[in-house]
C-alpha cells in the first residue's frame, strides 16, 4: 500500500518535524511543507501524527490515499493566548505593585496550563484529500 502525506501546517511548528505514526508505531518524520510517500504492508492502517506532545485525530488510510496535515484553529488560539498572557503579565509587572514571586508563579502556572492543553486538544488535523484507488 502506498500513501502520500503532505504537511501544510503553516508557521506553527515550523522549525521541528512531525512524527508520523501508523497503527501506533513511528514510521517517519515530516518537515514543514514537505511531502512523504509511505510504502506499507497492510491493505489499510490507522494514521496519527504527534509533535512534542501535541497530537492529531486518527484516520483510516488505504492504498492510494493522499493525506494532508493542517493546523487546527485550537493551535492558533492556544499560541495567541499564551502570547497575550505573557504580554499582560509583563505590563502588569511594570504598572502595578505585583511582587516578583507572584509574577513568577502566574507565569509558570500559565505556561504549565498552555503545555497541558497540547495533550488535551488535537493540534493537527488529518484528512484524506485524494484517493487514487477510487478512480
Amino acid at each position: 500500500m502506498n500513501v502520500t502525506i503532505k504537511r501544510k501546517t503553516g508557521w506553527l511548528g515550523l522549525v521541528s518535524r512531525i512524527i508520523i505514526k501508523v497503527n501506533g508505531k513511528k514510521v517517519a518524520k515530516i518537515r514543514s511543507s514537505q511531502e512523504v510517500n509511505l510504502n506499507l504492508q497492510n491493505d489499510s492502517a490507522y494514521l496519527t501524527v504527534t509533535q512534542f506532545g501535541s497530537k492529531s485525530n486518527e484516520i483510516e488510510i488505504t492504498d492510494g490515499d493522499t493525506v494532508e496535515i493542517t493546523s487546527t484553529i485550537w493551535s492558533y488560539i492556544f499560541y495567541y493566548s499564551m502570547l497575550t498572557f505573557v504580554l499582560i503579565m509583563n505590563i502588569s509587572a511594570y504598572s502595578t505593585s505585583i511582587t516578583f514571586t507572584m509574577y513568577t508563579t502566574f507565569l509558570v502556572f500559565g505556561f504549565i496550563l498552555f503545555m497541558v492543553s497540547f495533550f488535551l486538544v488535537n493540534t493537527y488535523h488529518l484528512k484524506i484529500v485524494d484517493n487514487k484507488s477510487l478512480k
